[in-house]
C-alpha cells in the first residue's frame, strides 16, 4: 500500500497550499507530484526527472523533495543535469 503526504517548503514560504505531494510506494520509490503532474522520482537514493519542463515554483517543490529525501542537491543546474525517466 502506498503512502501519500504533502511537502512543506524548505525556504521562507509558509506552505505549498496542497500543490505538491509525495507518494511512497512499498518498493521504496518516492514520486513527487506538482500541480497534478508527476515530475520527479527517487529510487534507491537516485533522483530522476519525470517531466521535461521547468518552472520556478516546481523547482521549489523539487528542492523540498530532495531535502526530505536527504539529497543535498537542488536548483536549475541540478535539474537540467538529472537523468530523464518516463
Amino acid at each position: 500500500m502506498s503512502r501519500k503526504y504533502y511537502l512543506d517548503p524548505v525556504d521562507s514560504r509558509k506552505s505549498f497550499y496542497g500543490k505538491c505531494f509525495v507518494t511512497e510506494y512499498p518498493d521504496g520509490r518516492m514520486v513527487l507530484t506538482s500541480y497534478e503532474t508527476e515530475v520527479a522520482e527517487i529510487v534507491a537514493g537516485k533522483f530522476y526527472r519525470m517531466w521535461d519542463g521547468y518552472s520556478a515554483t516546481t523547482m521549489r517543490h523539487v528542492n523540498s523533495f530532495l531535502a526530505y529525501a536527504g539529497i543535498n542537491e537542488g536548483g536549475k543546474k541540478f535539474w537540467d543535469s538529472a537523468p530523464y525517466k518516463r
